[in-house]
Formats: structure tokens, sequence, C-alpha cells
């Protein structure tokens, strides 16, 4: 989803302003309430698009809701507006991997334009998880176990749900033996609610950081990403700053972000 929801464009990050743009430096701030270190990301990458807090959110029950799972088309537009947008698709597909053959359940697939496709699958217990990702540009299977959360239901607001997470590398013409392999540690928070500005209009949210931190063969794996989550919707605007050296694990290793700008049911 990225990685939606992984949501997961190759968008470079934008500099730092004194205040948010069109907001006069008197004027008070929408981020006060929130902390120093994720105000700070959100300013550098996504500068602007809050509005303040939001009393009117309500808790998130069942993933599905924040991150609905259908055939959708995402349009985001990077912040900067220098350069081409970047549509992410996500599909039905079948079967989810690892569901038996003979009994398959349903999944999904989201399709990044570096050439990864992330699947997805609903875990009654966590919610929207990625237990699975195929980077076809690198010919390599990428195995989470646990799946990497996507969305958590039923976690409280400001409590950090974490998870130790065995990644487990495969060749694409040798999927049985692992070619790397490592752990990473994973922190899914819900930030609480916040209303968002984006170019397909203004959305009431729940901003969720996942943090990073870990190695995988001879690489490290660290940074966050954000997502700003609207029920019904899915990610409206997201930023992702995570770091990989040495290998090539999460797609490229550049600042990424992306506010809505259009989305499209090609199936209704």
């Amino acid at each position: 989803m990225i990685h939606l929801l992984c949501l997961l464009a190759s968008l470079v990050g934008t500099t730092v302003p004194e205040h948010e743009p069109g907001r006069a430096a008197q004027d008070p701030d929408p981020l006060q309430t929130m902390d120093a270190r994720d105000a700070r990301e959100i300013r550098r990458y996504l500068p602007g698009i809050v509005l303040g807090p939001s009393a009117d959110v309500p808790p998130i029950e069942a993933a599905e809701d924040w991150c609905p799972l259908r055939t959708t088309t995402f349009t985001y537009q990077r912040p900067d507006g220098k350069k081409q947008d970047v549509e992410l698709m996500v599909r039905t597909i079948d079967r989810a991997p690892g569901s038996p053959l003979d009994a398959p359940e349903k999944g999904w697939a989201l399709e990044l334009p570096d050439g990864m496709t992330r699947y997805f699958t609903v875990d009654p217990k966590f919610g929207v998880v990625a237990p699975t990702d195929l980077a076809k540009g690198n010919g390599l299977i990428i195995r989470l176990d646990p799946p990497e959360p996507i969305v958590h239901q039923n976690a409280r607001v400001n409590q950090p749900v974490k998870s130790r997470i065995k990644v487990e590398i495969f060749d694409l013409h040798s999927p049985t033996k692992v070619a790397h392999s490592g752990t990473v540690d994973c922190t899914w928070t819900d930030l609480g609610g916040w209303r968002v500005r984006v170019p397909m209009g203004e959305y009431d949210t729940h901003l969720v950081r996942i943090e990073y931190d870990g190695s995988v063969g001879p690489a490290s794996v660290q940074g966050n990403k954000y997502m700003f989550l609207a029920k019904d919707v899915g990610p409206v605007a997201f930023t992702d700053s995570r770091v990989i050296s040495a290998f090539l694990f999460f797609s490229q290793s550049q600042h990424k972000a992306g506010m809505l700008k259009a989305l499209d049911h090609p199936s209704d």
C-alpha cells in the first residue's frame, strides 16, 4: 500500500521552510501539538498540508476501512511540484502468497513504479499486513515473517506496537535458496487525528509512523515512513525516509513523499 500503503514512489524530499507555506509567521502553528521530531519530518517532506489536530477521527477498529483493499489507481503529486505525478495501483489477486493452493485466500498486490510488487493480506488479529515482496527489477523474492504491518487495527493512539521481522531474500531463479537474511525491528505508532489538505481535497486522518532498524545480509536498514490515512480512501499523503546501505532491500534509498491528487476504481 508503501510499500501502501505502502505506500512509495521515487519522490525527492523538499527543503525545510522557515514556517508553513501560506501561513504568516505569527499565525498559530498547526503542528504545535505534534511531537517535535514528527513535526520536523512532516514540515520537511510534506510542507503546508496539515491544517491542525482533528478530534473527529474515529478509531481504527477495522484496518480495511483505512486501507481499502480493492482495485484502485492512486495518483500522487510530489510536494515540490516539479516532476511528474506518480501512479500506484492496488489490484485484487486470486490467491494471496502463502495461502493453500487448494483453498486460496483472497489477496491484493501493490504495483510500484520501480518494478516492485508488494503483496497484502488481512490478518484477523493485526489488520492489513505485507508478507511478501517481489522485486522484479532485481530478480528477488523478499519474505517477511511476521509480515510487515501496514495498518494495525485496535492499536491505541501513541502506544507503539513493536515487532521483530525475520527477512529472507531469494533469487527468483532459486526460490528455495536463501541469498540474504536478517532481522528488522519495526515499530508502528498511531499518532492520532490530523486534518490535512491535499490536491484532492481535505480529510480527517490518522497519522501513522512506522520505524525500521535492522540489517539484512550486508545491508543496514534504518529510517521511518509516515502515512496520513483517511477512512474509506487510504493514504492521502505519505513520506518515506528509510536509508538502505550496501544492498538493495526496500526499493531505493531516496527520500520520497506524495500527496493524493486523484484516485480511480477501474472495476467500478
